[in-house]
């Protein structure tokens, strides 16, 4: 099957929302911490809460857009799915609280704190 230049360009744009999701997101598969090891990771309860409320809309939009960046007609229409899904996103971590910024700093220290990690994941994964 010939590939053409807009399903090259679609995979790239998908590519990036894909990266901009993990990168916002923290994946949702593990066992659960106690509560005296996410102090340790220096976020209280409520800093949780918000992050894993933030966490949970990023990882739902990009479930919702995944179809429709694969099914975008050309690159422009792609990076118009990639721009609004990013707005959408930084609404959410806005409604739970946070700027951009702050949420990929928790989102950085988590992947550096193995503890941290387990904990927002199991959160994340859970309803």
């Amino acid at each position: 099957m010939l590939k053409t230049p807009a399903s090259g360009a679609r995979r790239i744009v998908v590519s990036t929302l894909f990266a901009l999701a993990v990168c916002l997101a923290v994946p949702a598969n593990a066992v659960a911490q106690s509560g005296q090891e996410i102090a340790q990771g220096t976020y209280d309860e409520a800093t949780i809460d918000n992050f894993v409320k933030a966490a949970r809309q990023v990882v739902a939009l990009r479930k919702q857009y995944e179809p429709k960046l694969e099914a975008a007609p050309t690159k422009e229409a792609a990076q118009k799915l990639v721009d609004e899904a990013r707005g959408h996103m930084s609404a959410a971590i806005a409604s739970a609280g946070f700027t951009d910024a702050e949420y990929m700093e928790i989102a950085r220290t988590a992947q550096a704190d193995p503890t941290l990690r387990a904990r927002l994941e199991a959160l994340v994964g859970t309803p």
